[in-house]
C-alpha cells in the first residue's frame, strides 16, 4: 500500500514538473531568439568572450568584480561562472544564454515548490500557485533579460539550502548540515543577500517550532565562521569596500527607498496593470497605499479569524523583506522586477495557507476561486507573452526603459547611446547633457565619468579633438573608468598627432586597467601591427 502511494506521489510530481516546464517553454520559448539588450549583458559577456572561453580563468572570477573592473562594488562570481561555462562550451551564442535563463527559471520555481511542501502546505494549492507565478508578468525579466539570472540562481541555492535545513532540523544528520551550508555558501557567492538569510534561518526555527541544542548551534557556527571570513577576504580583494558612512548619513533616503519599494512591489504583484522595465525616483502614490491597506486588512482579519497562523505571517514578512532589503540600500535605487523572485516565496506561503483554510472552511468558495484563477492565469500568460518583447534587442529595450524612467540618468544615457550609434550626434549630445544634469542630483561619480567620456567621443567624431582630450583627462582624475579613457586618448594621439608610440603607450594602459576586455586587446594588437 505504501509503495503504491509513494509511486503515485512520484508520478504526480514528475507530471507537475513536466507541466511546469511545458508552460514556461510555451510562454517564453520565443525569447531564445532574442539578442543582447546591451544593458549589462554586453559588459558581462560580449566584451569578455575571450576571457570566458577558457576554463583556466575560473579562479579569476573569485578575485574580481562582477564587471571585471575596480569601479564597482558588485561581487558575483557564480553569475560570471555560469557565463563562463556556457561560453566555453557553446561559444558566443545568445540562444544558449536565453535557453539557460528559461531552465534556471523552471528550477527556481520547482525548488520553491519543494521547499513549500516541506512546510506542510497543501500540495494541490501549491501546484496551482506555482503555475500562476510562472506566468506572472512581474517575473518576465527573470527569463527575458540575461543578467537577471543572478537572482534566479540565488533563489535556487537559497531554496535548496532551506530544503536541506529542514531535513537537518528533523534528523540532525551531518550530511544534511553540510548540504544546507554548502548551498548557502554558493548563494553567498551569488549575491550578498544570502548574509541576511542567516537571520531567516534563526527565525525559521522559532516560527516552525524546531529546536537546536547547544552542541548543534556550536557546530553550525564552527562551519559558518571560516566561510564568512573567506568570503569577505575574497570580496575585499575583488571590489571596492562598501562605504558604511553613506548609509548612516542617508538613513532617511534608505528608509524612503524601503517603504516606497515594498509598496510598489506589492502593488505590481497584486495589480499588474502595467509592468515597467524599470522605475526611478519612486514615490508613495494613492493607489499603492490603498492596495497596501486592503492587503493589511485581509491579513489581520485572517489572523483574527485564525485562518492564518501569526508565526507563518511573521516568517513570510521577514522572508519577503530579507530578499529585497539589500536593493533598497543602493545609492541610486532603480525598481527592477527580477529582484522579486526570491521574495515571492513569502507571498506564496501566505496565499497557500489562507486559501487552504478558506476552502476547507467555506467549500462553496472553491469554485469561485477556481474561476478567478483561470482568468488570472490566462491574463498573466497573455501579458507575459507580450511583455517579454521589450527585451528583444537594445533598440526596443532602451526605448522602453526611457519611456518607463525618463528622469533616470541611466535610461537617458542609454537612449543617447542609441542616437550616437545611429549617427545623430546632435540628439545624442542633447540627451547626454540632460543626463549630466539629472546625475547631478544623485552625485554618482561612475555615471558622471561615463557621460563625460561619451560626450568626449562625440566631440572626437565631430573633429573637436582638444575638447575631447580635456574631458578624457578630467575623467582620468576621478579614477573611474580609466581603461576607456586611456583607450580613447590613444585614438586621439593617433589621429590628431600621428604619434603611434604614444597611442600604443595609452592602449597598453587601457589593457593594464582592464585586462579582460577583448576590445582593448584587439585595438592594441592592431596598433602594434601598424608600428611594425
Amino acid at each position: 500500500m505504501l509503495n503504491k502511494k509513494l509511486y503515485a506521489t512520484i508520478k504526480s510530481e514528475i507530471f507537475f514538473f513536466l507541466l511546469l516546464t511545458a508552460v514556461v517553454f510555451c510562454l517564453y520559448g520565443k525569447s531564445i531568439n532574442f539578442d543582447f539588450t546591451y544593458h549589462d549583458d554586453n559588459s558581462l559577456i560580449l566584451e569578455k568572450t575571450e576571457f570566458l572561453s577558457n576554463l583556466k580563468n575560473i579562479p579569476q572570477l573569485f578575485v574580481t568584480s562582477c564587471y571585471y573592473s575596480g569601479d564597482f562594488q558588485y561581487y558575483r562570481p557564480i553569475l560570471n561562472l555560469s557565463f563562463l561555462l556556457e561560453t566555453t562550451t557553446f561559444g558566443l551564442n545568445t540562444k544558449i544564454y536565453h535557453l539557460t535563463n528559461i531552465i534556471l527559471f523552471i528550477l527556481a520555481l520547482y525548488s520553491m515548490y519543494i521547499f513549500l511542501l516541506k512546510l506542510n502546505a497543501n500540495r494541490t494549492i501549491l501546484k496551482l500557485l506555482i503555475l500562476l507565478v510562472s506566468v506572472h508578468p512581474i517575473l518576465t525579466s527573470c527569463v527575458a533579460w540575461i543578467p537577471a539570472r543572478n537572482d534566479t540562481l540565488l533563489a535556487i541555492f537559497i531554496f535548496l539550502s532551506f530544503i536541506f535545513f529542514v531535513k537537518y532540523l528533523k534528523n540532525n544528520s551531518f550530511m544534511n548540515l553540510l548540504a544546507y551550508i554548502l548551498f548557502w555558501t554558493v548563494a553567498l557567492f551569488t549575491k550578498e543577500t544570502a548574509l541576511l538569510m542567516l537571520f531567516v534561518y534563526v527565525m525559521f526555527i522559532f516560527c516552525f517550532d524546531y529546536k537546536l541544542n547547544k552542541k548543534e548551534i556550536f557546530k553550525n557556527i564552527l562551519i559558518y565562521v571560516p566561510i564568512v571570513i573567506i568570503y569577505f577576504y575574497l570580496r575585499n580583494v575583488s571590489v571596492q569596500a562598501v562605504g558604511m558612512k553613506y548609509y548612516f548619513t542617508n538613513m532617511s533616503l534608505c528608509l524612503n527607498n524601503f517603504i516606497t519599494g515594498i509598496s510598489t512591489y506589492l502593488y505590481k504583484f497584486f495589480i499588474p496593470s502595467y509592468i515597467p522595465i524599470m522605475l526611478y525616483d519612486i514615490g508613495l502614490v494613492f493607489k499603492n497605499i490603498v492596495v497596501d491597506i486592503i492587503l493589511l486588512i485581509i491579513v489581520l482579519f485572517s489572523c483574527y479569524k485564525k485562518i492564518l497562523n501569526i508565526k507563518i505571517l511573521l516568517f513570510s514578512m521577514i522572508w519577503f523583506i530579507a530578499g529585497l532589503i539589500t536593493t533598497f540600500l543602493l545609492q541610486d535605487y532603480v525598481y527592477l522586477n527580477h529582484r522579486l523572485i526570491i521574495s515571492l516565496f513569502g507571498i506564496v506561503l501566505l496565499l497557500a495557507h489562507i486559501i487552504y483554510k478558506l476552502t476547507t472552511k467555506y467549500k462553496a468558495l472553491t469554485k469561485y476561486l477556481l474561476a478567478l484563477y483561470i482568468v488570472l492565469f490566462f491574463y498573466y500568460g497573455f501579458y507575459s507573452f507580450n511583455q517579454q518583447d521589450k527585451y528583444q534587442n537594445k533598440m526596443i529595450y532602451f526605448s522602453n526603459a526611457y519611456l518607463d524612467a525618463p528622469n533616470y540618468h541611466g535610461a537617458v544615457y542609454w537612449l543617447a547611446r542609441l542616437h550616437f550609434e545611429s549617427g545623430n550626434f546632435d540628439k545624442a549630445k542633447e540627451l547626454l547633457k540632460k543626463t549630466i544634469s539629472l546625475n547631478n542630483h544623485s552625485g554618482n561619480a561612475y555615471w558622471e565619468n561615463l557621460f563625460n567620456t561619451d560626450l568626449a567621443l562625440i566631440y572626437y567624431y565631430e573633429g573637436y579633438m582638444d575638447e575631447a582630450e580635456e574631458l578624457y583627462k578630467k575623467s582620468l582624475e576621478s579614477g573611474i573608468g580609466k581603461a576607456q579613457c586611456y583607450r580613447n586618448l590613444s585614438t586621439i594621439y593617433l589621429k590628431r598627432d600621428k604619434d603611434i608610440n604614444k597611442a600604443i603607450e595609452y592602449a597598453k594602459l587601457a589593457v593594464q586597467e582592464d585586462p579582460y576586455d577583448d576590445g582593448y586587446k584587439q585595438y592594441l594588437q592592431e596598433l602594434q601591427k601598424i608600428n611594425k
